[in-house]
């Protein structure tokens, strides 16, 4: 009574996007993450972390990754930009979602240089020399940030990390995330912006990623950009590839895009791992669950 007396009255939830990665009497666990959020699950985040020997992130969340995804969605001339691409319509689709003035949100200093602080009113403007996936994600963030999404689970599981001390290990550079951005299709970012309801998206995408409601969560998402083959299709069997030895010696726990679950759980299925929701949500690692 007093824990959820407590969660109506605080930001933080438990997570439900966990599931217990076991085989040969070794265990790990895989934790779907959202990149922005309006909650935040530091304390199921620590529990996971406090008992692993090793925890895997997707890419690195350094300043000069971040300087390199800023200098990557620069657009080389209008042509290649995003506000070159938009409609009228679209245009004034978003600037409508920003009609009154912004107000002020906390975001870490890391992303607000890539993503912009207060655009304002009309955000189109500040899309301009940005190519079209830079473009999307900066008008995308502001939305989010405007409606409180200003928690990061990648970025608080690092933290963790490192606050206790757990080696980290990234699956991926920022050189091949930058070129699944860049393949994400023109046509989906613009049907994204001109025809979905955004309010709708996200108050759905929040109910089904709290409830953990993979496949729900899955069909939800199937309308944004970046539900495409160079961001899914092509990276699961690679952040697969890559954490498996880790899962094989047991005691990891690896933080992934939940959109990136669904495939890598089969892949695992089929490498014989039991794979099953964790109990509660997110309980921590067993001390004795496999290789340190």
């Amino acid at each position: 009574m007093r824990s959820g007396l407590l969660a109506l009255l605080t930001r933080g939830r438990a997570l439900r996007t966990v599931w217990r990665v076991g085989k040969a009497g070794r265990t790990s666990y895989l934790a779907g993450t959202a990149h922005f959020f309006p909650y935040h699950f530091r304390d199921s985040l620590r529990g996971l972390v406090a008992g692993a020997g090793t925890v895997l992130l997707e890419g690195p969340l350094d300043a000069a990754a971040m300087a390199r995804v800023v200098e990557s969605g620069a657009a080389r001339d209008d042509a290649q930009s995003l506000a070159g691409a938009l409609d009228t319509d679209t245009v004034l689709k978003v600037n409508s979602e920003f009609g009154a003035p912004a107000p002020a949100f906390s975001i870490h200093p890391l992303y607000r240089e890539i993503f912009g602080s207060d655009p304002g009113s009309q955000l189109c403007v500040a899309i301009q020399g940005l190519k079209p996936w830079m473009g999307f994600f900066r008008i995308w963030t502001h939305y989010l940030g405007e409606h409180g999404w200003t928690y990061r689970l990648d970025l608080d599981a690092l933290q963790a990390a490192s606050g206790l001390g757990r080696p980290v290990h990234f699956l991926e550079t920022i050189d091949e995330q930058i070129a699944a951005l860049e393949g994400v299709p023109l046509a989906r970012i613009l049907g994204f912006l001109g025809t979905v309801d955004w309010t709708e998206y996200r108050r759905e995408y929040v109910r089904h990623f709290l409830a953990g409601s993979l496949d729900a969560l899955a069909a939800t998402a199937r309308v944004f950009p970046s539900y495409c083959e160079s961001v899914l299709d092509r990276r699961d069997p690679v952040l697969h590839e890559r954490m498996s030895p880790h899962l094989e010696r047991g005691n990891t726990i690896a933080f992934i895009g939940i959109l990136h679950c669904p495939r890598i759980i089969d892949l695992l299925r089929a490498d014989g791992y039991e794979v099953t929701p964790a109990s509660g949500g997110a309980g921590p690692l067993s001390q004795s669950s496999g290789a340190a």
